[in-house]
């Protein structure tokens, strides 16, 4: 379920025993009660806006839940909420930031494998095209090389001697044409990956936004009893500072 409390501390209860969920998703909050800051984040990059919804949530008595468990408590059915009682204590905004720190970290490794995956895809890119120039010069110098195989025969006659030697001139014009053509293209290839990664590293330096979209003072309820543990009545022998001193003054006597 969603829920859209505004950024004022609110309070509210959480009914473990309405959950349909796992039972291992309410065991951390059984008789607990705590804070929780739910947040969007987002950040600009190269590839794209990156968003993550950040949930950050404490116990009053310090504990700090994982993302993934704190979660669980948005998903359990809780009551209408009122207006809290005291503030949030400054843990809950730590326990934020680190988070808040966590994605934009993530971010940027994200960044940088998209930035290597481009690089290798525009490396292949270019060695393909650098293949295909290749053929295309040898095609032109056997091209080039027919001719002048023909040209040195003594049959052949002045006239086609002469139009096989334009043709030979073409050919080198369409040589010098395709290196250039080829340098064009690597280069341009290449300013395409060196402005990529100028604008990924450039990203590597922005801190993106974080919005906060509820503040919550949970309690968590249940009707479960809780279970209690009692020591035996019958112990072996106690271990107090004055049965130390029975033991003793057993040994001097």
């Amino acid at each position: 379920m969603g829920h859209d409390f505004g950024i004022f501390p609110l309070a509210v209860s959480i009914d473990l025993d309405s959950y349909d969920g796992p039972t291992w998703h309410v065991a951390p909050f059984r008789h607990r009660s705590g804070w929780l800051m739910a947040s969007e984040a987002s950040m600009e990059t190269p590839f794209g806006i990156q968003r993550c919804q950040l949930i950050a949530a404490i116990s009053d008595r310090s504990e700090v839940y994982p993302p993934w468990i704190a979660a669980q408590l948005l998903q359990m059915p809780m009551s209408l909420p009122k207006e809290a009682e005291c503030e949030p204590p400054d843990q809950l905004e730590e326990v934020m930031d680190g988070l808040y720190w966590d994605f934009l970290g993530r971010t940027d490794r994200e960044s940088l494998g998209l930035l290597m995956q481009h690089q290798e895809r525009n490396d292949a890119k270019i060695r393909n095209f650098e293949r295909q120039c290749a053929g295309l010069e040898d095609s032109l110098w056997a091209a080039a090389r027919a001719l002048r195989r023909e040209c040195r025969q003594e049959e052949v006659s002045v006239i086609r001697r002469a139009e096989a030697a334009r043709q030979l001139d073409r050919l080198f014009e369409m040589r010098d044409e395709l290196a250039f053509r080829m340098m064009q293209g690597v280069a341009k290839m290449r300013l395409e990956v060196d402005t990529l990664e100028e604008d990924v590293f450039s990203s590597l330096t922005s801190y993106g936004e974080i919005e906060t979209t509820c503040v919550l003072h949970w309690t968590a309820r249940s009707r479960r009893r809780r279970m209690s543990i009692h020591l035996p009545v019958f112990q072996e022998e106690p271990y107090g500072a004055d049965a130390w001193r029975t033991r003793t003054n057993r040994r001097v006597i």
